[in-house]
């Protein structure tokens, strides 16, 4: 008997051997339901083959810094107290009640860096303009600094930076429209969303300066009035109306950039936006935003693409194929395009999609089926 049970266990331990524990399956793909400043919430789908009450183990790291927790009887989790604007790396893999781990699922994201808030234009001269803005949530210990651009048609931006939450441009022209955007920059140089708002420079008038000069030749253009006739007082009289209409088109354009769009649109440049809550057609979307007397939007700048960019989903835009040729729905060619890598790459798709999935907003069009997204409308802005 002794010898058959040396057999059974030698039997035993070499079945241990040869045979090992059964590998456990890996969970789905890592899905964001939700991704803010400080926080992200995670779900996965179950193991393949696995039935009965699950655990997981989740791991989540920044640079050198890594947390881990357990999940038993879910499959999703919220993390917060993140950093803004960090890129993590999330793992999650299915564990046994041995220890033993499964294949880790991965995921690499960034949370989102908050653009500055209420930009306000607090004063405008001829030649200066005070911006300011709001700090924006959950950087009270996070170093970064603000860059402010600023331009009027047909040159090139101007870029500064500074700490503070307010700035006085300079050396502006008068009478000029500008356009000026701020955004958040971390350490990284990473950036926020660009904020915008739209400003005009006075009008020089020489007759407001306080200046000896100034008071001189008013006092001189009196008296050269009561020695002229009435024939030749008629010049300055018209001068006075040039001025008058001026100042009266002055106010009107002032009138024009302090009245907001309606509700439920958004104002950036000379334009309103209508971004949309449900999902249509590229054709469908179009209607619904001619039935509200606007149309598709159509991208005419650098600053309008990363703008549209910033409402964060995947929208339809005012681009169309037609005979071979890709063109806006006013049936002008492109001028410049912001194509993702390898885009367009179907002959058969004749929607242009601003896509979330591209990580630069300079390189995130997507050539795609006219199927169910969300839309934009634009129209102009008229007081």
């Amino acid at each position: 008997y002794t010898f058959v049970y040396v057999i059974l266990f030698s039997l035993v331990l070499l079945h241990s051997l040869i045979i090992p524990s059964p590998v456990l399956p890996p969970p789905g793909d890592i899905q964001v339901l939700l991704l803010t400043f400080n926080s992200v919430s995670l779900s996965w789908s179950s193991p393949q083959w696995l039935t009965g009450p699950q655990t997981f183990r989740v791991t989540w790291g920044c640079d050198s810094e890594t947390s881990s927790t357990r999940v038993e009887g879910g499959h999703q989790l919220e993390i917060s107290s993140l950093q803004p604007g960090e890129k993590y790396q999330f793992s999650v893999a299915t564990e046994g009640e041995d220890g033993r781990q499964s294949r880790w699922v991965s995921a690499s994201l960034s949370t989102v860096l908050p653009a500055p808030d209420q930009l306000t234009v607090d004063s405008v001269d001829t030649t200066s303009a005070a911006v300011s803005w709001s700090q924006p949530p959950g950087l009270d210990q996070t170093k970064h600094h603000y860059q402010i651009s600023y331009r009027c048609p047909g040159t090139e931006p101007h870029i500064t930076t500074t700490f503070s939450h307010n700035i006085t441009l300079s050396d502006l022209k008068p009478g000029t429209e500008y356009s000026v955007t701020v955004c958040t920059v971390l350490e990284n140089g990473r950036q926020s969303q660009l904020v915008s708002t739209n400003l005009t420079t006075v009008h020089f008038q020489w007759w407001k300066r306080p200046s000896r000069v100034a008071a001189v030749c008013i006092l001189l253009a009196v008296i050269l009035g009561w020695l002229d006739s009435y024939a030749e007082r008629d010049p300055l009289q018209n001068s006075l109306n040039t001025r008058t209409t001026e100042r009266d088109q002055l106010q009107t354009r002032l009138r024009f950039y302090e009245k907001p769009c309606l509700d439920g649109w958004w104002k950036f440049g000379t334009s309103c936006y209508y971004v949309s809550s449900t999902m249509e057609t590229g054709r469908g979307g179009q209607k619904e935003c001619r039935a509200m007397g606007a149309d598709d939007v159509i991208i005419n700048s650098r600053e309008e693409q990363i703008f549209i960019n910033g409402f964060k989903k995947n929208v339809w835009i005012g681009a169309l194929k037609k005979d071979g040729f890709w063109q806006w729905v006013d049936k002008t060619q492109f001028n410049t395009t912001y194509w993702m890598e390898g885009e367009p790459n179907n002959m058969h798709d004749k929607c242009v999609e601003i896509s979330q999935t591209a990580s630069d907003p300079l390189k995130s069009w997507r050539a795609a089926p006219c199927t169910s997204n969300y839309w934009v409308c634009e129209k102009p802005f008229t007081p």
